[in-house]
C-alpha cells in the first residue's frame, strides 16, 4: 500500500487525491478500483523477533528473511487503465523504494499477465490473497456449509453495494457461494489511521483462502476477478485467480 501511494503522488497527485482523500481513516473505506497479492518466495526463513511498525510502534511477531537474490512477485489486478498507467510508469522510473527500518525495495521488471475470459455464468476461483467478507456490525461471515445463507446474503450486499459505487449500477444477478476446498484465516494487519485511533498496533481480521465456485452474470463475475472480492481489496485481501 505504502509503494501504490507513493508512486500515485508523484505520477499523478491528483488521481492519488481522488482514490485516497485527506479524511483521516475513513479514507481507507472508500473502494478502489484494484486489487493485489504479493507471493514470496518459498525459500524463505521465518523468525520471531520485533518489528517496527513506525516510529512509536513496535510488536513481536513472525519476520520472513529471503535468500540472496531471490525476489517478491507483486501481482496486482485493475480495472481502472489511469491507475495500472501510473502504476507502470512510477516503478520503470523510481526502480528504488525505501521504506524505512532498513526495507528497501528494488524494482526488478513487469510482466502483463494475460487474464482469462469468463463466458459462463459459473467460475471456480481459487485465493491469491485472503477473502474478507463482513456483517453490518464489522464481524466476520464465513461460507462454512452450516452458515452459507447468512454468507451469500452479505456476499451479495457487499458487492451490489461496490459495483454501484464503480459503474453506477448494482449487481445484475445474485450471486450464489460455494465452497470447494476452503480454510478459515486470520491476518493481522495495520493502517497508520487505525493505530493512530485505537492506539492498538494492529487489527485482527478474520478470512478465507481456498478454492470455491461462484454463479451469477458473467459481467459481474469478470468484474469479481478483475477487482477482487470481499471487503479491503485496495488493502491486498480478495484477490483471485480463475482455476
Amino acid at each position: 500500500m505504502a509503494l501504490i501511494k507513493e508512486i500515485l503522488s508523484k505520477q499523478s497527485p491528483e488521481y492519488k487525491k481522488i482514490l485516497y482523500p485527506d479524511q483521516g481513516f475513513s479514507h481507507s473505506k472508500k473502494v478502489k478500483p484494484f486489487t493485489f497479492g504479493i507471493l514470496m518466495p518459498p525459500q524463505r526463513k521465518s523468525v520471531k523477533e520485533k518489528i517496527f511498525i513506525d516510529e512509536k510502534t513496535a510488536v513481536e511477531d513472525i519476520v520472513f528473511y529471503f535468500p540472496h537474490n531471490s525476489y517478491i512477485s507483486f501481482l496486482i489486478s485493475s480495472i481502472d487503465y489511469e491507475f495500472i498507467i501510473n502504476l507502470y510508469n512510477g516503478l520503470i522510473e523510481e526502480k528504488t523504494f525505501n521504506f524505512g527500518n532498513g526495507i528497501t525495495l528494488e524494482y526488478n521488471r513487469t510482466s502483463l499477465i494475460r487474464e482469462k475470459k469468463i463466458d459462463h455464468d459459473e467460475v471456480i476461483f481459487k485465493t491469491i490473497s485472503p477473502i474478507l467478507i463482513e456483517d453490518e456490525q464489522e464481524k466476520p461471515v464465513l461460507p462454512f456449509k452450516n452458515n452459507l445463507e447468512s454468507f451469500n446474503f452479505h456476499l451479495n450486499a457487499i458487492h451490489d453495494r461496490i459495483f454501484k459505487d464503480i459503474r453506477k449500477k448494482g449487481l445484475s444477478r445474485l450471486l450464489k457461494f460455494e465452497p470447494l476446498q476452503i480454510k478459515k484465516s486470520v491476518v493481522k494487519h495495520t493502517l497508520s489511521g487505525f493505530r493512530q485511533q485505537t492506539g492498538k498496533p494492529y487489527m485482527m481480521l478474520t478470512c478465507f483462502e481456498g478454492c470455491f465456485r461462484v454463479t451469477g452474470d458473467k459481467e459481474d463475475l469478470s468484474l469479481l476477478y478483475q477487482m477482487g472480492i470481499g471487503l479491503r481489496t485496495g488493502q491486498g485481501f480478495g484477490m483471485v485467480d480463475v482455476v
